[in-house]
């Protein structure tokens, strides 16, 4: 089946979920609602269910086509003179940051929270006092 005949058929289900939803909305009465459901009604309810859920999982599948497409792209070490573009991940003073949206040249990770944000934090390094290097 092609991408548009499911696309037809997920149509015409949806179209008779809302017939059947528009039944079940109307008022019934006591004696009616404990009457045992048919085999047809209970087909028309499986359908309703499945096309609903059949149109939020297209939907979901679409949204995590257009993450998965992004990507997280590493552009290694910041570097002042390049232009990082939105979601490029680089790293600065050892630690890990992202780019809110595009950023201009010379915008240091860390200056400006509209553009950068850490991701991980990288360990301090650990200062030798001179007395010990001389040892």
């Amino acid at each position: 089946m092609t991408s548009e005949e499911e696309d037809q058929e997920l149509a015409r289900v949806a179209a008779r979920a809302a017939e059947i939803r528009a039944g079940l909305d109307a008022r019934y009465t006591a004696e009616q609602l404990q009457r045992p459901m048919t085999t047809r009604m209970v087909h028309a309810l499986i359908a309703a269910t499945t096309a609903s859920t059949a149109a939020k999982l297209k939907a979901l599948a679409a949204r995590v086509e257009e993450l998965e497409a992004g990507g997280v792209r590493y552009a290694g070490c910041y570097q002042r003179a390049l232009v990082y573009r939105r979601g490029s991940v680089t790293t600065f003073a050892g630690s890990m940051w992202i780019a809110l949206d595009d950023v201009p040249t010379g915008v240091q990770p860390g200056s400006n929270t509209a553009f950068w944000q850490l991701a991980q934090k990288g360990k301090s390094p650990k200062r030798v006092k001179a007395t010990e290097r001389e040892q």
